[in-house]
């Protein structure tokens, strides 16, 4: 990444590898990318940042340099990893940019340390604190249970359709995928079968924005991010055109637009 320094923080076991650049003295953003990726995801997207703001992007625990994965991946623990590196660089409310798996991160960093962040961005990602149904929950961790028997190359071409009708941006989840061991994919994606829990009375207070592919087709982002947007009117919600799950990568000029507009509401007050 040019521009960007490299570091590395081990925490619990992982050396956890993090890119810093950007302008000294603005505020912070911190870009969380989805699970068994990595920070190349949001390549084409953060040198439109870095004039203006101080950027950070990981590879969070297990995923791409950030192996051995130490303790096993959960959304909670990345979130202690996640708060250990900004106590590392003295970092402050940063705005939190989450891409799928990364939004759960970015929720629970929320749920539990809502003074630590300044605003949210879900990019790509469904609410954690749903109120969903028994079932719903109970469906989720039986299908990532079959991610046991799975074949690993089938395991990684499975969610590549889901995840964008672009075969570019295919080819990236695919190359990001095999730089983990099949243990390691199946363990991150059952931390993150682990991570919903409805909470039926709770709402994020912060500037929130909620945005997604025009043609995301993974979970029930779809179905429930309009839903979600409908609980407080200063939430901000977006639809990109021509992308799928993967909108970083399949129309990276409409994420930074959306992205950029709300940050000038945040900081321009």
């Amino acid at each position: 990444m040019d521009n960007f320094v490299k570091k590395i923080l081990t925490v619990e076991g992982c050396p956890i590898h993090y890119w810093i650049g950007g302008k000294e003295g603005t505020p912070w953003l911190i870009f969380l990318h989805g699970a068994c990726v990595d920070h190349h995801s949001f390549d084409p997207i953060l040198p439109a940042f870095i004039g203006d703001y101080r950027v950070l992007a990981w590879d969070a625990r297990g995923h791409g340099l950030s192996q051995p994965m130490g303790k096993d991946f959960t959304v909670p623990l990345a979130v202690e990893d996640l708060a250990a590196i900004m106590e590392e660089e003295d970092i402050e409310q940063p705005v939190l940019i989450g891409h799928s798996n990364g939004t759960y991160i970015a929720q629970e960093m929320v749920f539990r340390h809502p003074e630590k962040v300044k605003a949210l961005v879900v990019m790509d990602g469904t609410c954690i604190t749903w109120p969903r149904s028994g079932f719903e929950m109970w469906y989720v961790k039986a299908a990532v249970g079959a991610f046991d028997w799975w074949p690993y190359e089938s395991l990684k071409k499975s969610s590549l359709k889901f995840a964008s009708r672009i075969k570019e941006s295919q080819e990236y989840e695919y190359r990001a995928f095999s730089m983990l061991s099949r243990k390691d994919f199946v363990t991150i994606m059952k931390g993150i079968s682990l991570c919903l829990h409805p909470e039926p009375n709770y709402r994020i207070v912060l500037p929130l924005m909620i945005m997604h592919g025009d043609d995301d087709r993974m979970g029930d982002i779809a179905k429930i991010n309009p839903l979600w947007a409908k609980q407080d009117p200063k939430y901000v919600y977006k639809v990109v055109p021509n992308a799928g799950h993967l909108a970083t990568l399949d129309n990276p000029g409409g994420v930074i637009n959306a992205l950029k507009e709300f940050l000038s509401g945040l900081f321009t007050k």
